[in-house]
C-alpha cells in the first residue's frame, strides 16, 4: 500500500463532498491529506477508526462483505463514494470487510483537516452536512452504491458553483418561510442585496478569469464577517442577497456600511502576478413590515439597490 498526497481536479470532481467548492480554497487541505492505493483483491484496512477520519474513494470498485468473510453477493462502492458511511448500513455491531474488486485510490481526511475543510469552504459544510442527512432519513436503504450519485444529480440548481453560496431558487423558498415566521412571532426581518459597481466593464477590462476572482473575492468577504444565523445566496450575476433573522433595518444598515467599507480596501489576487484594483459595492436594504409577505420584502430591497446605484454606487440605501 502507498501513500501520496496529490490530488488532480479531475478526480475530486467525482466526489460529491467536493460538489462546488473551488478547489483554491481548499488546496492546503488536500495538501495534508494521504491516498492508499489498494491493487485488485487487497483489503482496505483503514489506519484509525472510521468515525475519526473520512475516506473518500476516488477510483476503482469497493466490495463490500459483512461478517468478515467473502460472499458471492457483495455490495459494491463506486468512485465517489464515502467509505466510513458504509458500516452505518448494516446492523450495528456487525463485522465488515472491504476487499477492492479492482484497482482503487482512496483519499484520507483525518478528522482536523475535516473541520478545516467545513470552515474554509461554505459548500464542502453544506455538502457534508446533506449527506450526512441523506443517510439518516434513508437508515433502510438496500446497499449503498448509487447514493453518492444520486446525492451529486439532486437540487443541482440550489448551489452556485463559483461561490459556494445557495441560488436564488434557494434563497425565495427560505424568504418566504422567513417571513411568514417572523410575520408570526414579531421579530424582525431584513434582507440586503449587494451589486458590485461597474462589473460589466471590469469584466471586459480584466477577462473571466478576473471577474472570477472578484465574485470570489466579494463571496470571501461575506463569509469571514457575516455569522451563522445570516443565510447569503448568490442572487444573480454580481448580486448577493443576505437574509438577517431577528434584525431591524437600522443595524442591518450598520452592517451593509460595514461590509461596503471591507470590500472598498480589498485588492484581488489573480493568481498570476496582478494584483487587481478593489471593488466598490451598491448595498440595498429593507425590512419586513406588518403584513407584508416575502414578495413585498424582496421589492422593498430591489428598489433600495436601484437607488444605491442611482446615486453613483458605493453607497448604502434603504
Amino acid at each position: 500500500m502507498t501513500h501520496d498526497s496529490l490530488f488532480s481536479t479531475a478526480e475530486l470532481e467525482t466526489v460529491p463532498l467536493f460538489r462546488f467548492v473551488p478547489m483554491e480554497c481548499i488546496e492546503g487541505i488536500l495538501a495534508h491529506c494521504t491516498a492508499q492505493e489498494l491493487p485488485r483483491g487487497e483489503r482496505f484496512e483503514p489506519d484509525g477508526p472510521l468515525d475519526r477520519s473520512l475516506s473518500v474513494l476516488l477510483s476503482g470498485r469497493l466490495a463490500l462483505h459483512y461478517d468478515v468473510r467473502e460472499t458471492d453477493d457483495p455490495l459494491f462502492l463506486e468512485a465517489g463514494d464515502i467509505i466510513g458511511e458504509t458500516f452505518s448500513a448494516g446492523e450495528p455491531g456487525v463485522p465488515c470487510l472491504l476487499v477492492a474488486a479492482e484497482p482503487c485510490r482512496v483519499l484520507v481526511m483525518e478528522e482536523d483537516l475535516i473541520w478545516s475543510l467545513a470552515q474554509a469552504s461554505h459548500a464542502a459544510a453544506c455538502n457534508l452536512l446533506g449527506i450526512l442527512l441523506r443517510r439518516r432519513h434513508d437508515p433502510n436503504r438496500e446497499g449503498f452504491a448509487g447514493t453518492a450519485r444520486e446525492y451529486a444529480l439532486h437540487d443541482q440548481s440550489i448551489v452556485d458553483p463559483l461561490t459556494g453560496f445557495q441560488t436564488r431558487r434557494w434563497l425565495e423558498g427560505v424568504l418566504e418561510r422567513q417571513a411568514g415566521r417572523a410575520a408570526s412571532s414579531g421579530k424582525p426581518l431584513s434582507l440586503m442585496m449587494i451589486d458590485i459597481d461597474h462589473f460589466r466593464a471590469f469584466n471586459e477590462e480584466h477577462g473571466r478569469i478576473g471577474g472570477d476572482r472578484a465574485l470570489h473575492a466579494v463571496a470571501k468577504a461575506l463569509r469571514n464577517y457575516l455569522r451563522p444565523t445570516e443565510v447569503v445566496a448568490r442572487y444573480g450575476g454580481d448580486t448577493f442577497a443576505i437574509l438577517l433573522p431577528e434584525t431591524g433595518v437600522a443595524t442591518a444598515r450598520m452592517i451593509a456600511e460595514r461590509l461596503r467599507q471591507r470590500l472598498t480596501n480589498t485588492v484581488i489576487d489573480i493568481h498570476d502576478g496582478r494584483m487587481l484594483p478593489p471593488l466598490t459595492i451598491s448595498v440595498g436594504v429593507a425590512e419586513a413590515t406588518v403584513g407584508s409577505d416575502s414578495l413585498t420584502l424582496l421589492r422593498g430591497v430591489l428598489d433600495a439597490l436601484d437607488a444605491a446605484k442611482a446615486s453613483g454606487g458605493n453607497a448604502v440605501s434603504g
